[in-house]
């Protein structure tokens, strides 16, 4: 039969990242979240200023502007699709720039 050693916490934890690399994770999670967070709440706030602007604002719901039809129909027809396309877009090339700076090991 085996005898069982003891092992201690300190002699158990086994280290396999340095501190400066843990830190570094630290700075490009805080960066990436930073980034992602930001345009969200972008997206966010549009998304939720066209029913406000459909239910409050008149010069958006009510006057006609190309073919007899508002901002508003215009808006969710077509305008909103375009800006979330291009903020998608844009938040891609960002993300890849991040990345790429991440990696190069300069962040």
């Amino acid at each position: 039969m085996a005898l069982k050693k003891e092992i201690s916490k300190e002699e158990s934890r086994v280290q396999l990242v340095t501190e400066e690399e843990m830190a570094l994770v630290e700075q490009s999670f805080q960066a990436q979240k930073k980034l992602s967070f930001s345009y969200g709440a972008v997206f966010f706030f549009v998304t939720l200023l066209i029913p406000f602007l459909g239910g409050t604002a008149e010069w958006w719901y009510g006057k006609p502007l190309i073919g007899g039809l508002t901002l508003n129909f215009w808006t969710t027809l077509l305008l909103f699709h375009i800006f979330y396309w291009l903020l998608a877009y844009v938040f891609v090339q960002k993300a890849n720039k991040l990345d790429d700076f991440i990696k190069k090991g300069k962040y």
